[in-house]
């Protein structure tokens, strides 16, 4: 791939230098790694599971309980705001290259929390 093909790449997703690859990877794998840990709760499962407990709180206990598949919500939220803050930061960081590099950090806060709600509902339901 021609230098210029990864310059273009990296303009139009708003990836600035090190630090905006860096982010980039970070949220990506933290997108990744949610995907990975709710299949490998649902695998050994498979078959089994009726329904799951998706949300708890202090006040009420389980509030939401749902089908098995909609545990899927937590990595699809992450899949749409990475593409879409991809597309945001490229917009964003025509204007200032720093815009970018945040719109990023927010993606790697936002998946992390994603991440976090998906293993504890694999505590509530394991």
């Amino acid at each position: 791939m021609p230098q210029t093909d990864k310059k273009s790449l990296s303009i139009a997703f708003g990836i600035n230098g090190r630090s905006g690859l860096v982010l980039v990877l970070v949220s990506g794998a933290l997108l990744a790694l949610d995907l990975v840990l709710v299949l490998a709760f649902l695998i050994p499962r498979f078959g089994r599971l009726d329904f799951l407990r998706l949300h708890y709180t202090a006040d009420l206990g389980v509030d939401w309980v749902a089908e098995w598949w909609k545990i899927f919500i937590f990595p699809g939220l992450g899949v749409m705001v990475f593409f879409s803050n991809a597309f945001f930061s490229g917009i964003l960081a025509r204007r200032h290259r720093m815009y970018g590099n945040l719109v990023w950090t927010a993606t790697v806060v936002v998946e992390a929390m994603l991440a976090a709600a998906s293993i504890l509902v694999i505590r509530i339901n394991g």
